[in-house]
């Protein structure tokens, strides 16, 4: 008995060590209550003086478990402790009266105020009632003490809601997690299906599947980058608006976008805004930045909002469902590619479930749909080297379709399309076919790409830095060595941080802080399974340049559109606004590349190995959990 104990230790070794770091990790993460906050209004210039009897505001509340409330307070001397009274009534009964901590006031500063209510328990008040909140100065002195109003000039405040007590969140976290863990290994190793789900693709679309749908919900709602944006850029070319005015202004329905705040926008977000449906009247909103994309990029994210707008017209089950269909769109055509693939499959799927990459896909973001054209291209052409037969005119036809898209997705990747280059002539049929197939293709490679670039020049001078792109242009053909040099000091900069950002995040608007031992973990599983003993030859070379090629574009495309010249253009030291997930699409062609000297072995064997998938899932879990951990203020 003793001895089959140990053998299934050892036999399933890597089971148990995901549960306990599934327990551990969620124990680690989940230390406080479940809180979410509500910013109401915002801050503005408008101030009141507390007089002596105190300033009144009614205010309402949208959950019944308060927890704190922050007050925005400025006080020119503080004086002794507890001189600033707060109170909460209830009509004439007092809900909750305290004091403003002395260590949250500093002279001649405005700052937020927090009040714990009740501790760390805090109280309990109606839903929508109005209640009266009572500040008042107890000091001596007078005219110092001031609070800020919003821009209705009303008391301006945070509040905050526990809705989960940290030890439900956190057994909840633990015990679905190794639901979803013990059912995939059943599935995998032991029910009628494991013969089926041996196949790296199979595994790899059950587990993109989960995902998928726990990014999509649990990411809050508009947050990922610009996604706010791309929804009405989106929507837009949904309704025929596939050109954006040169100012970057679109007319959409005025509560598309109900949240006020996308960048911070929480939980409570949704529970507010679930009753919105789409209203008749438009308004106009700036996009400009979306303005730079095709109306192709959005093809997925546009076909998935008319679905779902034929179901409901409520907005947030638009976006969210159409988060969940663009996602399952994209996971379809990465799980083809990985079917087909010859080599590197392995290293495609990991790369393709790495958290930022599963965040992008789950989001309506154009940059999902940008990874998985390139991945269904590079998939295509290594087939094309592996495959005895010749290109069906099937496959030329989907050749010319991902070929087209990746040119009209972001202008910066058109380089790799030039990877059809390596499929050998003959695969055509005859050399003549062969090299007709490829110039037709660089001909829609280059057209498409370069065509859009000059549609989408004239929106270059209403973004960030944009105003200044001729100059800088100039400064790169005169100065080549120089603008080396800045692209140099941007790369050891800020290196670590892009390797961060392109593998677990910030998450959501970038601000989504991911723990750091996660990192390290999937950097262990990347060196783990995808790494590998290679031989250098002119294919794999040509990959690489091209790769390079693409780093230097993404450097460019930034320099010229993002970073400002504030002193001048000979004055930049450093380009701005690169974001590690730019280099998603190249660091799965880069891994697989190491592979390309197998792909004549006839006798090549590919190994399934069921627990870098597992091991993917189980980060990515813990990621979910740390998301869900970030709001639990």
């Amino acid at each position: 008995m003793f001895k089959t104990m140990i053998n299934i230790l050892r036999k399933y070794s890597l089971f148990f060590l995901l549960v306990i770091g599934i327990i551990s990790f969620n124990l680690y993460t989940f230390k406080g209550d479940y809180r979410v906050s509500e910013n109401i209004g915002g801050v503005s210039n408008y101030t009141k003086v507390i007089n002596d009897k105190g300033i009144k505001e009614n205010i309402k509340f949208d959950s019944s478990n308060l927890y704190s409330l922050g007050i925005w307070l400025k006080v020119n001397s503080p004086g002794d402790d507890n001189d600033i009274k707060v109170k909460l009534l209830d009509g004439s009964k007092t809900v909750y009266s305290g004091n403003i901590p002395k260590n949250d006031i500093k002279a001649s500063e405005a700052k937020e105020a927090t009040l714990k209510l009740n501790g760390e328990k805090g109280i309990k008040v109606q839903k929508n009632k109005s209640y009266t909140l009572v500040i008042k100065d107890n000091s001596k002195r007078r005219d110092s003490s001031l609070v800020y109003l919003n821009s209705q000039k009303k008391l301006w405040h945070r509040t905050t809601y526990k809705l989960l007590d940290s030890k439900t969140i956190k057994s909840a976290a633990i015990l679905i997690e190794v639901i979803i863990l013990s059912f995939l290994v059943y599935l995998i190793r032991f029910s009628h299906y494991r013969k089926r789900l041996s196949k790296f693709e199979n595994q790899f679309l059950l587990v993109s599947m989960f995902l998928i749908i726990g990014y999509a919900l649990f990411i809050p709602v508009y947050r990922a980058p610009d996604e706010a944006q791309h929804f009405a850029r989106a929507y837009g070319v949904l309704h025929g608006i596939f050109l954006v005015d040169s100012s970057g202004n679109i007319n959409i329905p005025n509560n598309l976008i109900p949240v006020v705040d996308v960048v911070n926008s929480n939980y409570i977000d949704t529970i507010k805004n679930l009753h919105v449906t789409l209203s008749s009247q438009l308004s106009s909103t700036n996009i400009i930045n979306m303005a730079l994309y095709t109306p192709q990029s959005y093809v997925l994210q546009s076909l998935s909002i008319g679905i779902i707008s034929i179901v409901t017209k409520n907005v947030l089950l638009i976006f969210y469902g159409s988060r969940i269909l663009v996602g399952i769109l994209c996971t379809l055509i990465i799980y083809y590619s990985i079917k087909y693939i010859p080599v590197g499959k392995e290293v495609l799927a990991i790369c393709s479930l790495l958290p930022m990459n599963v965040a992008e896909r789950a989001s309506l973001s154009a940059d999902g749909f940008t990874y998985t054209v390139v991945i269904a291209l590079f998939s295509f052409v290594i087939y094309s080297l592996k495959n005895e037969n010749n290109i069906t005119n099937k496959m030329k036809v989907m050749m010319y379709i991902l070929v087209f898209f990746l040119a009209s997705c972001k202008v910066i990747y058109f380089i790799l399309g030039f990877l059809i280059l390596l499929i050998p002539n003959k695969k055509f049929g005859s050399k003549l076919k062969g090299v007709w197939h490829k110039l037709i293709s660089v001909i829609i490679l280059m057209g498409v790409s370069v065509g859009w670039l000059k549609i989408a020049s004239r929106y270059l001078v209403n973004t960030n830095g944009g105003a200044s792109s001729s100059e800088k242009v100039m400064f790169m053909l005169k100065h080549p060595f120089n603008y080396i040099e800045i692209m140099n000091n941007t790369l050891w900069k800020n290196i670590f941080a892009h390797v961060e950002q392109m593998i677990v995040g910030p998450l959501g608007a970038l601000n989504i802080e991911i723990n750091s031992g996660i990192l390290i973990l999937l950097l262990i599983v990347l060196v783990r399974y995808c790494v590998f003993d290679f031989k250098l030859n002119l294919r794999v070379l040509f990959i690489w340049i091209l790769c390079l090629a693409n780093v230097v574009l993404i450097y460019t495309s930034l320099y010229v559109q993002w970073t400002p010249a504030l002193n001048g253009v000979s004055q930049i030291t450093e380009i701005i606004g690169i974001q590690g997930r730019y280099f998603l699409p190249i660091l799965p062609i880069m891994m697989v590349s190491f592979q390309l000297n197998k792909i004549n072995n006839k006798d090549v064997s590919i190994v399934n190995d069921w627990r870098s998938i597992v091991s993917l899932l189980v980060i990515n879990m813990l990621v979910l959990s740390n998301v869900i951990g970030f709001f639990a203020i």
